[in-house]
């Protein structure tokens, strides 16, 4: 029996043409995976942004995924020292009130009795000089004068007694008789000139103590009393004024504390009242943040809990409203942006049910890049059925984009980079041999590219 080696044709070509393709036009699409996750179109973020108080201690504290109705408590908060606080800050400010009161009073009587004190300063002053120079001009001489006179008046008035009690003798001891009568007027003749030495004793007495003392004195007196005007008015000018501006400064400070004591307390209440934190409709609590397109639970999971103390100006909770549109998030590699364009449709499969498949259609691609090198894009989904989708879960997608359905592709292993950035590709000739011939490529996947210029169809190009 003869047996013969037989190949079929199609394999034998194959091995032929191995490193050959033909340029035919054919179908061509690029098709982009991307991982995404169900977020909602809208949310309202739940966090503590107090102005002054601190304490935060969780009393009850809703589930991750709760459903809650419009009022519900999320986070019950100890509020018994806040409230005993804003209590005491309250009593405290009807004292405060009370003697800001009495400081505005105190200040408006003296704005008005100071320019009275410094016109009664200056008056003394003026008047306390006047007297000075009177009493330097005139009065003191002539209080001398007096001192002086008073002497002379006594003597004068000694001598004439003296000389009327000498006339009575005289005229008495004539007839060497005495009368009754002329004893009795002699009697009280002598007893007015030892009332006369006596007057003038004392006149002198006086006038030397006035001379000496007490004219100088009233001087001296005089002088100080001008010049302690005169110091007073000068204090005055510079203590009165500096009072008032000292009370000005006082009341201003103190209105302001008042002010800043009123801002604080209803700022205590404000922390007061931020810290029934309800739901502001019925809906589903999400714990931690979502976010430009993320869901990130991992830090308010660490704070809530019963007896945890509440941090400040953190986002806790995500309240999310019913009936809420959800959209897809995802995030894109730079390579893939070229596939990408706002409007490109695909598909979905969730690992809920792998099975089912739902429309999606890109709504959005960023056109900066995220701290870690990828741009955020968006997705709408519609999904009918029974498939149930919730926030946070995940989805496989698949975009196509760049569907054409008659395009020269070739291999991308075909194409050879040249020195100049250009790509050239090796075509066989009708005698076997091949040349370089320059081609021009718009858009590529991990297999194939298309070419718009430099190939025609039917040509074969080789490796």
């Amino acid at each position: 029996m003869r047996y013969s080696l037989l190949i079929p044709l199609a394999l034998i070509t194959q091995l032929c043409t191995a490193d050959e393709y033909t340029v035919e036009p054919k179908p061509f699409k690029i098709e982009t995976t991307l991982n995404a996750v169900f977020l909602p179109t809208e949310s309202q973020s739940i966090m503590l942004k107090p102005e002054v108080w601190t304490d935060f201690t969780i009393t009850s504290l809703v589930s991750q995924g709760a459903s809650v109705k419009n009022g519900d408590v999320l986070i019950g908060i100890d509020t018994r020292a806040l409230d005993k606080h804003i209590a005491a800050a309250e009593k405290a400010r009807k004292s405060d009130a009370l003697t800001l009161a009495q400081a505005k009073h105190d200040l408006a009587q003296l704005e008005l009795t100071t320019p009275r004190s410094l016109e009664a300063f200056e008056r003394g002053d003026k008047q306390a000089g006047e007297n000075l120079t009177w009493y330097t001009e005139i009065g003191h001489p002539k209080d001398i004068e007096v001192a002086k006179r008073n002497v002379k008046r006594s003597e004068l008035s000694l001598e004439y007694q003296k000389e009327e009690l000498k006339q009575l003798l005289k005229m008495y001891g004539e007839d060497n008789k005495t009368e009754e009568t002329e004893e009795i007027i002699l009697k009280r003749t002598r007893n007015s000139v030892e009332r006369s030495e006596f007057a003038l004793k004392s006149a002198k007495q006086d006038s030397n103590y006035q001379l000496k003392t007490s004219i100088p004195r009233k001087l001296k007196s005089t002088q100080l009393a001008a010049e302690n005007a005169r110091n007073a008015n000068t204090a005055a000018k510079v203590d009165l004024p500096r009072a008032l501006e000292l009370k000005r400064i006082a009341t201003a400070k103190a209105v302001h504390n008042d002010s800043e004591t009123v801002k604080k307390l209803a700022k205590l209440k404000a922390d007061r009242a931020m810290m029934n934190i309800i739901a502001p409709a019925d809906g589903v609590v999400y714990y931690g943040e979502m976010k430009n397109g993320r869901w990130s639970p991992a830090g308010a999971v660490k704070v809530l809990r019963q007896g945890g103390k509440l941090p400040s100006s953190t986002i806790l909770m995500t309240f999310i409203a019913a009936k809420t549109p959800l959209t897809l998030s995802a995030f894109v590699a730079e390579n893939n942006l070229s596939a990408l364009n706002k409007g490109a449709t695909g598909y979905a499969i969730t690992n809920l049910d792998p099975y089912k498949i739902f429309p999606v259609s890109l709504s959005t691609v960023a056109s900066y890049p995220e701290t870690d090198g990828t741009y955020h894009t968006t997705l709408k989904p519609t999904i009918t059925g029974k498939l149930k989708v919730v926030p946070g879960m995940k989805a496989t997608t698949r975009i196509v984009s760049h569907k054409i359905d008659d395009a020269l592709k070739i291999p991308i292993g075909y194409m050879t980079r040249a020195n100049d950035g250009s790509y050239t590709v090796k075509v066989k000739l009708a005698d076997g041999k091949t040349a370089e011939r320059a081609v021009t490529a718009t858009v590529s996947n991990k297999e194939w590219v298309v070419i718009t210029k430099g190939l025609e169809k039917g040509q074969v190009i080789v490796k």
